[in-house]
Parts: structure tokens; sequence; C-alpha cells
């Protein structure tokens, strides 16, 4: 039995599914106190709103770089890898609220258009955008791409999900695991988004409620080509559906995730924006002091 289901996204295969747990559910309480829902905020910490994570992250441990030039994973996922940082570099070209920021990427974009050729392999490529994405504002302030192993396992881990069917059916399978007929809500960060999109279309069930942050639902590399089903549409048996993002969250390319959708659907409702803090605002914990995050739960749990 899950009240409520957590779906996390891209990290390190060092942070438990415990902690995971621990570290949203106190972040949960600590924002619907600071609104006025204390009731809410004791039932989440004391469990008597019974919360579960689908954790899939150990999946990703065959695909941890042992120093900084290693690219541990096939050619195609190394393609896709490029393909997506590609897109984050465009992302804040497009929609960061920095001018300087967004000056800086539409450089970097230019520069490895410029440099990257089919005559350097596609192991090269990764590592030039990783180091690109790495002198870019937005990124540099949050660690992203501080260290270039990190970013190229952070990259890895979008590339083996869409990739990889053994880790796309077992990340897929940890969502619907987790659900159960008293399930009333859903929330999913970053990849997570996707997992739980992909997900919610095999559901058997009525959800009350999804809430996404940190989306890369409008990722070219992931919506045009790769994700599924096609074309998109509201998974059926979700009732509603609340999106939120930061204008400066690198991984989200769109701020406005509805129209990319039937006009018909009326299931995903506008985008609410938030203003996370600079150091990292694509950071989970982050997207989970906002109100705009919260409050769908609250009224729901």
């Amino acid at each position: 039995m899950a009240d409520l289901v957590m779906v996390h996204g891209i990290g390190s295969t060092d942070e438990t599914e415990e902690e995971l747990r621990t570290n949203w559910v106190r972040a949960l309480a600590h924002t619907l106190r600071d609104n006025d829902h204390p009731e809410q905020a004791d039932r989440l910490e004391e469990g008597s709103t019974s919360v579960a994570v689908a954790y899939y992250r150990h999946l990703y441990a065959p695909f941890v770089p042992r120093d900084d030039w290693d690219v541990p994973f096939p050619e195609q996922m190394a393609l896709t890898s490029e393909a997506v940082g590609e897109n984050i570099m465009d992302n804040i070209s497009r929609h960061a609220s920095d001018p300087t920021d967004s000056a800086e990427a539409a450089h970097e974009l230019d520069e490895l258009r410029a440099e990257v050729g089919p005559e350097q392999g596609p192991y090269a490529p990764v590592r030039l955008v990783v180091a690109l994405l790495g002198r870019l504002g937005p990124i540099a302030r949050s660690g992203f791409a501080a260290v270039t192993s990190t970013g190229v396992f952070h990259l890895g881990q979008v590339a083996a999900y869409l990739d990889d069917e053994s880790v796309r059916e077992q990340a897929i399978d940890a969502v619907l695991s987790r659900v159960t007929p008293d399930t009333k809500a859903m929330i999913a960060h970053s990849l997570g988004t996707v997992v739980a999109y992909e997900a919610l279309h095999r559901l058997d069930q009525p959800l009350p409620l999804l809430v996404t942050f940190g989306s890369p639902l409008g990722l070219r590399s992931i919506i045009r080509e790769r994700l599924r089903p096609q074309p998109l549409r509201t998974p059926e048996q979700l009732k509603r559906w609340v999106n939120v993002a930061d204008r400066d969250d690198y991984i989200v390319s769109t701020l406005r995730l509805r129209t990319l959708f039937p006009d018909s659907d009326d299931v995903l409702e506008r985008t609410r924006l938030v203003k996370n803090a600079n150091g990292d605002p694509h950071a989970a914990l982050e997207y989970l002091k906002h109100w705009e995050t919260v409050a769908p739960l609250a009224q729901l749990l």
C-alpha cells in the first residue's frame, strides 16, 4: 500500500532508496508546515500517509566512469548522450533568465557544432560536450559537470534509459510495482518524469494526481524520437497532471509543456513556474520547497 509514490531522477548510485525517501518526505513536510498544513505534514512524517519510492538507480552501476576519460557505454549511448548535452545547451541559450548565461550557451553550442565531426568517433564528442557544459553558468554552479566523469555519468543515465531495453523495462517496473489501489498521487523529478510518463501508460487503474518537476519531457532527443507511446498524449488512467519548472533549470527544455500535447488534453495543466536557488536550479529538494509543487498534494492527501 502506498498513498504517495516518488520517482527519482538522475543522480549518484550511492544515494539509497531510504535516503531519497527520508529527504523528500522531510522537504514535503517542511513546505506543508510553512503553508499552514501541519496535519498533512504530521501524517507524512509519522507514516500514516504511506510513501513508497520507485527506486531504479542501481541499474546504472555498469555505466559509472572509472575516471575522467572513461565513457563506459556502447556507441549508441554515447551518441545519445551527446544529443542530450546539445539539447541542454540549446535550452539554456533559449530561456535562461540571465542574458550572460544565454549568450554563453549559444557560444558554446556554436563551438560544439564547429568542432565535432564524424571522423572523431562517438566518444570524443561526449567528452567535449561535458567540458562545454561545465563552463556554463547554470551547470557550473550546480556541480552537474564540475567533474568530467560526473557529467558523462549523468548524461549516460538518460542514454541508458533510452537505449538499453533492460534498463528501461526494469525502471518502468519499479514504478508500476509501487502503485496500489490506494495510491492517490505520484511525484516525479527529472528523468523520473519520463519513466513515470511511460509507466503510467501501462497502468490499469485510475491515478488521481501526477506532479512532475524538472522534467526533460520536452527535450528533442527524447520527445521527437524516443518517448513511448507516440504521438504524445496523457496516460488514460491519469486524472490530473501538474508540471512545475524553473526557467533556469537546464534540464527543462520547455516552459509550456502543454503545447506538446493535443489541444483537447484537459488533464495536463499549465506549467507552474518557480525560482529555485541559484546553487542548483535542477535539484529535487529545491522544487519541493515551493508551494506550487506541494499544494496539489496537500489538497489530495
